[in-house]
C-alpha cells in the first residue's frame, strides 16, 4: 500500500477506484488526499492468492509523468472546477477533466474517451466503474464484464472506512483515494501521473514497482497473469466521510463467472454525450450533435454527413449551421474544424499547441468565415472573420464557455461561466449575471434576430434574457435527467430551445420536433 499527496497548486483531478488520488481544495484551505492500492493478484486455482511483481497489463508505461493541460490555476483563467458539496459534476468541470486525459490519449497514441450519454445520471460507484473500463478499452484491453454485489459491498466498506478495499476467494486489485473533485481528474493522476518524482511518495526511485501501481491495476490483463480464460468484474464504492469525498474500487480475476448487479453493455449500448445544437436559419428544425462526431435531425433539419466513425483527437464540443442551412461546421476542443455540406472549409487551431481548449465556434453574419474561442478566452478568426479583441491573456473569474455574433455590427460577444459579458467589436453590452450568484454555471448563449439581445442558459436549464431576447421560459428548478449544454434560437418565432447532454429537448416559444431523450 503507499499513499500519495499533494499540495492543491491546482485544483487536483480525480481518480476513482482503481486510480490513485489527489489532494485538492478550495481557496485558502487545504486537506492533504491520499491513495493507496493493493497490487493485482491471481488465483493458483484453489491454492491462495499471489501478488504479483511484473506489470499485469503488459502496456508500457509512460516515460514520465504528464502534467494537465486545463491544471485550472492557468493565470487568469479562474477555476473551471468548484467545490459544491466538495465534488464538483458540473458539465464544464467534468468537460475540462475529460480534455486533460483525451490530451494524454493522443500523446500516447490512443483513441480519445468519449463519454457515455446517461454519465450525468449515473451514480459516482458507476462512473468509478465506468472510467476504468474506458481507459481499457481505448488500450485496447477487454473491458471488464461488470460489477458484482460482492464486489461492490468489499469497495463500499473500503470507502466507508478509507481503506483498500479487500475480499476473499478471488484474485484482485484494490484501490482507495479520498480528496478528490470528481472521478475523471482521479483517473488522470492515477493513469498519467503516478511515475518518479510525482506525488506517488512510494515510489522513491524510478524502478520501484510501486511507481504506476495505479495504472497496472487499472489495465491489467488477466492473460498477462495467467489466467487468460479468466473473466474480470468491478465493484466500486463512494463515501463522504465528513466533507472529504473517499472512493475505492476493486477489480477482480474469477475462473467463473458471476452474477451481476449492473452490466457494461448497458452503458456501451446508451450512446455518447449531446455537445451541441444547431437550428436551422428558417426555424423549422435543428440538429444534434454529440461527442464523438454524430449528427441527428429533427423537423426540417436535413442531414448532410458527420465524423461518426472517424479518427478524433478530441471529442466535438460544438456545432454551427452555415447561413442557407445546406451544412454546418462541428468544432472538437482541440479547435479542430470539421466543415460537411456546403460550409466551407477556412482553417483551423488542430495543429497548434492551445493554452486552453476550444469551446465554441461562430459563423461570421455571410458564412464566409468563422471565430473559434478557447475557455481562456483566447480568439482565433478564419476566413473574413475580423478579429475585435479578445480575453486571451487577461484575468477571467471563469472560463469563458460561449461566443454569440452581433449581426447588425458584425461584432461578438463572449460569455463566462459565472455569466461575465464581453463585448467587442461594437456588439452592445445588455447585461450580465457576472454579480449575481446562480445555481449553476452558465454553459452557452445564443443571440436575439438582429444582435437587439441575447440569451444564456445554464446546466440546470435556467435562462437569462437581456435587451432585446424575450423570456420564454426555463427548466430552472424543474428535473432534469442530465444537463443542460446548448441552446438554439429559432428564427420563425423568436423562441428557443434547449438541448440536455442526454439528447432530451425542451421548446420555449418554438415547436417541439422531436428528441431522442426524455423531453418536451
Amino acid at each position: 500500500m503507499f499513499k500519495k499527496f499533494r499540495m492543491p497548486a491546482v485544483l487536483a483531478m480525480l481518480i476513482i477506484a482503481l486510480l490513485g488520488s489527489i489532494g485538492t481544495m478550495a481557496i485558502n484551505q487545504f486537506t492533504a488526499s491520499h491513495s493507496s492500492y493493493h497490487p493485482m493478484t491471481i488465483p493458483l486455482l484453489s491454492v491462495s492468492n499471489v501478488a504479483m511483481t511484473t506489470d499485469p497489463s503488459g502496456i508500457s508505461n509512460p516515460s514520465s509523468n504528464l502534467a494537465p493541460i486545463n491544471n485550472f490555476d492557468i493565470a487568469g483563467v479562474g477555476f473551471p472546477c468548484t467545490f459544491v458539496n466538495y465534488t464538483d459534476n458540473s458539465v464544464l468541470c467534468t468537460t475540462a477533466t475529460l480534455a486533460d486525459i483525451n490530451a494524454a490519449h493522443l500523446l500516447e497514441g490512443v483513441p480519445p474517451i468519449s463519454l457515455p450519454g446517461n454519465w450525468y445520471s449515473m451514480s459516482t460507484a458507476v462512473q468509478i466503474f465506468t472510467i476504468m473500463n474506458m481507459e481499457r478499452t481505448s488500450f485496447g484491453l477487454a473491458p471488464m464484464v461488470g460489477m458484482a454485489a460482492p464486489l461492490d459491498a468489499a469497495a463500499q466498506a473500503g470507502a466507508n472506512s478509507g481503506t483498500d478495499p479487500q475480499i476473499s476467494g478471488f484474485g484482485f486489485g484494490s484501490i482507495y483515494a479520498e480528496g478528490y473533485v470528481n472521478v475523471l481528474a482521479a483517473d488522470f493522476d492515477g493513469m498519467y501521473s503516478d511515475g518518479y518524482g510525482s506525488i506517488n511518495l512510494a515510489c522513491t526511485t524510478p524502478s520501484s514497482p510501486s511507481c504506476w501501481g495505479h495504472r497496472e491495476n487499472i489495465l491489467a490483463d488477466p492473460s498477462k497473469l495467467g489466467c487468460g480464460s479468466c473473466y474480470l468484474y468491478g465493484g466500486a464504492g463512494f463515501a463522504m466521510l465528513g466533507t472529504t469525498p473517499s472512493y475505492a474500487a476493486i477489480l477482480v480475476v474469477s475462473p467463473n463467472p458471476l452474477s451481476l448487479d449492473y452490466a457494461w453493455a448497458g452503458v456501451a449500448a446508451s450512446g455518447p454525450l449531446v455537445t451541441g445544437m444547431a437550428a436551422t436559419p428558417q426555424g423549422n428544425g435543428y440538429w444534434l450533435v454529440d461527442s464523438v462526431g454524430g449528427i441527428s435531425t429533427y423537423g426540417g433539419a436535413q442531414f448532410y454527413g458527420s465524423m461518426l466513425g472517424q479518427s478524433l483527437n478530441q471529442p466535438i464540443a460544438h456545432m454551427v449551421a452555415t447561413p442557407d442551412g445546406k451544412g454546418y461546421w462541428l468544432v472538437a476542443s482541440d479547435g479542430g474544424v470539421f466543415a460537411i455540406g456546403d460550409a466551407p472549409f477556412y482553417g483551423s487551431t488542430g495543429n497548434l499547441h492551445l493554452n486552453a481548449p476550444v469551446v465554441d465556434i461562430a459563423p461570421t453574419p455571410d458564412g464566409k468565415g468563422y471565430w473559434l474561442v478557447a475557455s481562456d478566452g483566447g480568439i482565433f478568426s478564419f476566413g473574413d472573420a475580423p478579429f475585435y479583441g479578445s480575453m486571451g491573456g487577461q484575468h477571467l473569474n471563469k472560463p469563458v464557455v460561449g461566443m454569440g455574433v452581433d449581426a447588425a455590427t458584425g461584432g461578438y460577444w463572449l460569455v463566462a461561466s459565472d455569466g461575465g459579458i464581453f463585448s467587442f467589436g461594437g456588439a452592445y453590452f445588455f447585461g450580465s449575471t457576472g454579480s449575481l450568484h446562480l445555481n449553476q454555471p452558465i454553459l452557452s448563449m445564443a443571440v436575439a434576430p438582429h444582435g437587439s439581445g441575447y440569451w444564456m442558459v445554464a446546466s440546470d436549464g435556467g435562462i437569462f434574457a437581456f435587451g432585446g431576447a424575450h423570456y420564454y421560459g426555463s427548466m430552472g428548478g424543474q428535473p432534469l435527467g442530465a444537463p443542460i449544454v446548448e441552446m438554439a434560437v429559432d428564427a420563425a418565432t423568436g423562441g428557443y430551445w434547449l438541448a440536455g447532454t442526454n439528447a432530451a429537448v425542451y421548446s420555449f416559444g418554438a415547436p417541439f420536433y422531436g428528441s431522442a431523450g426524455t423531453s418536451q
